[in-house]
């Protein structure tokens, strides 16, 4: 019993990034859905009517989204410190990445360009991608542990 508590503080501690990271993960496959949406109805300035409306609600999400994963990354940092040094070099690659992905979505606004979409799109799928090597890195146990150490 009193392994069982010596090793439990190590397991919490390096669990700490498993739900702000799960909520990461989640916001950004919500992100690509919303984004997809608005690609599939079009742009406010390339709809009409209903679809114009829609559009604009989506785009809206897609935005208010957006600036909610910049600010959650900064959370998944702060419990990243809690784990190992790995884990926090994952998560503060994974908040540069998001914050520049969000940089990109302005820049495709404003310029109306492709690339900087594109540039969003590479942003997303890397990020989501740290994202998940933080999440399984989280939910693993120690090796340490393993090792009895």
């Amino acid at each position: 019993m009193s392994e069982q508590s010596a090793s439990q503080p190590a397991r919490t501690s390096r669990g700490h990034a498993r739900q702000p990271t799960w909520h990461q993960v989640m916001g950004l496959s919500a992100q690509f859905l919303l984004g997809m949406a608005v690609n599939l109805i079009g742009l406010p300035s390339q709809t009409t009517g209903t679809a114009h409306t829609a559009s604009n609600i989506l785009l809206g999400l897609h935005i208010l989204l957006a600036a909610a994963l910049v600010a959650n990354a900064a959370m998944v940092i702060r419990a990243a410190r809690n784990g190992s040094s790995q884990q926090l070099q994952l998560a503060r690659w994974a908040a540069a990445l998001i914050t520049l992905t969000f940089a990109a979505g302005v820049f495709a606004l404003i310029t109306k360009s492709n690339w900087w979409s594109y540039a969003m799109a590479t942003g997303f799928i890397t990020s989501l991608g740290l994202y998940v090597a933080l999440l399984v890195q989280a939910a693993s146990p120690e090796r340490h542990e393993q090792s009895g150490a």
